[in-house]
């Protein structure tokens, strides 16, 4: 379960890990656990040692990611800060791979505790979960019936205010060359939704045999297999979008000009700065 949100939201997570390290310096940080924390409770009608289990969860996670993933991803935004601008594909390629690592970590982390806890839900609290999952499918069918015409509108949208936060602020000729680069986007909106429901029916379908002798380690290699998801065709769909999103962002760093780059890196400085007083505050050299 929670490899599969954390896969489908892991850009959320970056961008509220640092919109929090920047906005309200460590105070929206430290809280980072009870938002975490809220959102799985919602899931079900969890009895009070339960909770109490999320928020030690949630509270670990915290501990754990700001001792070993904050300063990967402090190194991360120096590399980003110090690029060659003129030449950053190999920069660019591989703070993109670093940032999937650090994603991939937090899913194996959270494994083992989330088995566990799952091994404690009662059928009711499985068939609560399972109405939840409906519900979020119903929202993102909706959602995607209403902006299945804008769609490439939507994702130009994004890539405009992401850059936005980072400190780029896109000339008139960037924005026509990133809608141009965007018609190699490859839709996969309706395929995925028709993955994520096969995925959670049968992930549904296994929680309900949460006491059976080889539960643990049948839901460690389910939740593995999220990473594979989809046919080989998929893939290739998907990869080619991975792709894109690299050669959009080496488009405009080496054709950003010298106010982009230096608003660039005073947002690196930024998020620098208020990640190096959360790791001095929790003394995490």
């Amino acid at each position: 379960m929670l490899n599969k949100i954390l896969k489908t939201s892991s850009p959320f997570l970056l961008s509220f890990v640092l919109g929090s390290c920047s906005i309200a310096g460590t105070w929206v940080y430290e809280r980072l656990d009870n938002y975490l924390a809220d959102y799985f409770k919602g899931f079900a009608n969890f009895s009070k040692e339960q909770n109490k289990e999320i928020d030690r969860i949630a509270k670990s996670y915290l501990d754990w990611f700001s001792e070993t993933e904050l300063p990967e991803i402090k190194i991360l935004l120096e590399d980003l800060k110090n690029l060659n601008y003129k030449t950053p594909e190999e920069s660019i390629t591989s703070a993109y791979e670093a940032g999937e690592d650090i994603f991939q970590r937090t899913n194996q982390y959270f494994e083992k505790p989330i088995i566990r806890f799952s091994k404690s839900l009662s059928n009711q609290q499985i068939s609560e979960i399972e109405f939840h999952f409906q519900k979020l499918s119903e929202e993102r069918e909706e959602r995607r019936r209403k902006d299945s015409e804008n769609y490439l509108d939507e994702i130009y949208e994004n890539y405009v205010s992401g850059f936005d936060r980072i400190g780029i602020s896109l000339r008139d000729d960037q924005e026509a060359t990133l809608k141009l680069m965007l018609n190699r986007y490859v839709p996969l909106r309706e395929e995925w939704s028709l993955l994520q429901n096969e995925w959670v029916e049968n992930f549904i379908q296994l929680l309900y045999m949460n006491d059976a002798y080889a539960y643990e380690t049948d839901m460690s290699l389910f939740l593995r297999s999220f990473e594979e998801i989809g046919d080989e065709n998929f893939r290739e769909k998907s990869d080619a979008n991975q792709t894109l999103a690299i050669d959009i962002i080496i488009y405009v760093l080496s054709s950003s000009d010298t106010k982009q780059i230096k608003s660039f890196q005073r947002s690196m400085d930024i998020y620098l700065n208020s990640i190096n007083r959360i790791l001095s505050k929790r003394s995490v050299n």
